[in-house]
């Protein structure tokens, strides 16, 4: 889409963090993922062709999580992080990241997800071989527990 004062667009991707019982969910990515494929990453996914939708975020951010790892989140959706990057076919992505909670499900892997796994903050903190954004999201969150906590 061309327009008059030509705006670059970005997608726009929500990302959780879900905490149940001290422990973060990770979702690893499947193999036929266009950006990263099979490595940890938080649930979530892109805003779709909504119009004028109240709560897009929170909204597209549920949906995600239940189709990705077949878990509910509460209403508590605290906002932690965000960032941009270019994926590898150029596109530019901006994402939210957002801090949840679990409400119900058992986490397990459906679409576009290959593995799911609970981790402590201590365990998310000592792994290894993951990617560069993956470590800046644990920091970050790590650093808004701190936050709240105090």
């Amino acid at each position: 889409m061309q327009t008059n004062d030509n705006a670059q667009f970005h997608i726009v991707a929500v990302k959780a963090w879900i905490e149940k019982d001290n422990k973060f969910l990770l979702a690893k990515r499947g193999p036929n993922e266009l950006h990263k494929p099979n490595t940890w990453s938080l649930p979530g996914g892109k805003i779709e062709d909504e119009i004028e939708e109240p709560n897009i975020l929170q909204k597209t951010l549920r949906r995600e999580i239940k189709e990705e790892v077949e878990i509910e989140i509460t209403d508590n959706i605290e906002l932690i992080y965000n960032n941009s990057f270019i994926r590898v076919d150029g596109a530019h992505v901006v994402v939210l990241t957002f801090l949840c909670h679990y409400k119900s499900g058992e986490a397990k892997p459906l679409e576009d997800t290959a593995e799911t796994r609970w981790f402590t903050i201590e365990e998310l903190k000592r792994l290894v071989g993951v990617e560069d954004f993956l470590k800046r999201e644990i920091s970050e969150l790590e650093k808004y527990l701190k936050k709240i906590i105090i």
